[in-house]
């Protein structure tokens, strides 16, 4: 959001209103419209991927009706740590596994694995 700003020549203190979507939302993140910058003031909302063909008309809306000047809208991609409720440690060798390309590196890799490793992470 920063870098946006910065490259338009936005100042931060006149957006308006922030909207985020996501494909997959991260709990520990439970708003990342309120998360990805320093507009504080600005109110934020977070929908999902799906609704986020919404977004421009919505935001569009939002200016047309006085209620906003500036509006701004985006995306996050979560997928490169998919929200697996175990541990990170379970989490990057599941996902190292998965790249495994032969029976010895597999093997290695599962012999790693921990009894702490499944405590799910809540």
């Amino acid at each position: 959001l920063r870098g946006l700003l910065t490259r338009t020549s936005v100042p931060r203190d006149v957006v308006d209103y922030i909207v985020y979507g996501t494909v997959i939302q991260e709990v520990k993140t439970s708003n990342v419209a309120r998360e990805v910058g320093s507009v504080q003031h600005s109110p934020g909302s977070l929908i999902s991927a799906a609704a986020l063909k919404m977004t421009n008309p919505c935001c569009v809306g939002m200016i047309a009706a006085g209620q906003c000047d500036v509006v701004v809208a985006g995306g996050v991609e979560l997928m490169s740590d998919v929200p697996i409720r175990h541990s990170r440690k379970m989490r990057k060798t599941m996902l190292t596994l998965n790249r495994a390309k032969t029976l010895g590196q597999k093997l290695s890799l599962i012999s790693k694995i921990r009894p702490d490793y499944f405590a799910p992470e809540v």
